[in-house]
């Protein structure tokens, strides 16, 4: 029997606007935003918090998650962790790349290449964008087009060109994120900026003029740090985006200047205003926040993933955004936002929130790799790493994913795995789950994107004693037994240990308007010489 947990309402909403929005064009850039140096990658230590703990407690916490025990999920768990067939029997790095490959493994690989190449920041942070026939990638803070082969069409300088505008004064730029809105052929690229002194924090956002994403975009800065129109001391982390027919959600972790986690909070944008650059010669636009998001049990909510919705249009559908438990926990929470665009109407939208039961999880320990010593690729949390909705019929599923701890039986130690579900929307519980990795292996960062049949495609990071760190991917048909992963194939091979910052802190993953079947990721992978490097890879069922 499925039990429905209460739903709990959010009060707190509130409009806000911004004016001072601007066109730019690659064409615009003058020959000193061309020669600039690049940004620096240096951040004042009022923002080192990323968690909603303290960084010494998270820091215990993810030692003691290498330790076989309750904090890692047992053995003897009923829904045991699936094996990654292809790990039992795979090959050596040291063998060539084509010798890892086993035959049978899915979803066959359609395209690869490389991608941005390493930047002054650690870490890169993928992330993609798929139109009809571009697939734009950005990290920190470089943004880069390609044609389907891998050919680069364009390259913004950086992002601070393509946003300075209306960036404030010395505000640093981090955390991109890209989509590509398939409802109405427009770009959309997220970022967020914020600056020590004065204290500033914002939500940079572009879109672009037309379905072309070397062309013009509309941009804007809006003030991260206010609620609606009422100003806080807190700044945002993490930025999160998904997009419906009707409208863009931009979710963040809001962190007090001061220090300390404060809320997850949720801004959302009105499409029609942002394509059409906004009302009168200023381009205003206008948005409507939630903040201080709960859990159902009370808990302050952290790293509510909006979806990237695939649906029919028409009408004034729901969105769904959702999140996992910090640090560790057995279900995630569903919310359910209704006439996301009341403010528009005259009214205001509402947002509820619901429990829903699965399978356990927990902080994932660092990962162990080769050559690295006593250094180890950090993992992060359990916070979900994407989300998807997509809706066939009577069928209204999402699909997400994060990174867990899981005690293999005779492995000296706990591992990190995939962990990954498909929710029932309307009924809050889980279709299906499954957790996915092999004993002293350790996988992290997956991401997650259906195709139009509902074949659910997984990228990742995988590395172990005798692996560098490197990309891999997998995924499942509909038809295969529910609950399971198919082996997993490696997308390029890491070339040397990575001991030089952190990893991460997600990758990309997006499906091809001109092909929904094919499904493009974005992923790390350890370069020579102790850096990062990036690659693109589409795969179709």
């Amino acid at each position: 029997m499925i039990t429905v947990m209460p739903e709990a309402q959010v009060l707190e909403g509130q409009a806000g606007e911004t004016a001072g929005g601007a066109s730019r064009e690659m064409a615009e850039l003058t020959v000193g935003e061309l020669l600039a140096a690049p940004p620096s990658p240096e951040r004042s230590p009022l923002f080192a918090q990323r968690f909603p703990v303290p960084v010494e407690e998270y820091d215990q916490l993810k030692t003691g998650a290498r330790e076989h025990g309750a904090e890692a999920l047992a053995p003897e768990d009923a829904l045991a962790v699936q094996l990654d067939e292809e790990a039992a029997a795979e090959p050596s790095e040291e063998n060539p790349p084509e010798d890892e490959i086993a035959e049978g493994l899915a979803p066959a690989a359609s395209a690869s290449f490389e991608g941005i190449s390493q930047t002054a920041f650690r870490p890169p942070d993928c992330t993609v964008a798929v139109g009809p026939k571009q697939v734009m990638a950005a990290v920190n803070v470089d943004l880069v087009g390609y044609d389907k082969s891998g050919l680069q069409q364009f390259r913004w300088a950086n992002f601070t060109a393509m946003f300075n505008p209306v960036l404030p004064a010395g505000a640093q730029l981090f955390d991109p994120k890209l989509a590509y809105d398939h409802y109405s052929g427009r770009w959309i690229v997220c970022i967020a900026a914020r600056r020590a002194n004065p204290q500033g924090s914002w939500i940079m956002l572009g879109v672009s003029q037309t379905g072309d994403p070397a062309g013009g975009y509309w941009i804007w800065s809006t003030d991260a740090t206010a609620n609606g129109a009422t100003a806080t001391g807190n700044w945002s982390d993490y930025p999160m985006l998904g997009f419906d027919t009707q409208a863009i959600y931009v979710s963040t972790n809001q962190f007090a200047f001061g220090g300390g986690f404060a809320y997850a909070k949720l801004r959302i944008f009105n499409k029609a205003e942002l394509y059409g650059g906004g009302a009168g010669g200023s381009h205003t636009i206008r948005w409507w926040d939630f903040w201080g998001l709960k859990n159902p049990d009370g808990s302050g909510a952290f790293s509510v993933q909006p979806c990237c919705h695939f649906q029919g249009i028409g009408g004034n559908p729901r969105a769904y955004l959702v999140n996992s438990l910090f640090p560790s926990g057995s279900s995630l929470t569903l919310w359910t936002l209704s006439n996301p665009l009341g403010l528009w109407s005259g009214g205001a939208p509402t947002l509820t929130s619901a429990a829903v039961p699965c399978r356990g999880y927990s902080l994932p320990p660092g990962a162990v790799q080769k050559d690295g010593g006593t250094t180890r690729i950090a993992t992060n949390d359990t916070r979900l790493l994407n989300a998807v909705f997509q809706a066939a019929g009577r069928t209204q599923r999402l699909w997400t994913t994060h990174t867990s701890a899981y005690s293999w039986p005779g492995d000296s130690e706990a591992r990190s795995v995939v962990q990954w579900y498909e929710i029932d929307v309307p009924s809050h519980a889980v279709a299906q789950q499954g957790a996915f990795g092999a004993p002293s292996r350790h996988y992290f960062f997956p991401v997650i994107q259906t195709d139009i049949s509902r074949n659910a495609h997984v990228a990742f990071g995988r590395s172990a004693p005798d692996e560098y760190g490197h990309f891999r991917q997998t995924g499942r048909l509909a038809t295969d037994p529910p609950g399971t992963l198919q082996g997993s194939a490696s997308v390029i091979a890491g070339q040397s240990a990575y001991t030089g910052g952190r990893w991460g802190d997600y990758f990309g993953i997006g499906r091809d308007p001109s092909d929904s079947r094919t499904v493009w990721s974005y992923g790390e992978y350890a370069g020579g010489g102790n850096t990062w490097r990036t690659r693109l890879n589409a795969a179709k069922y």
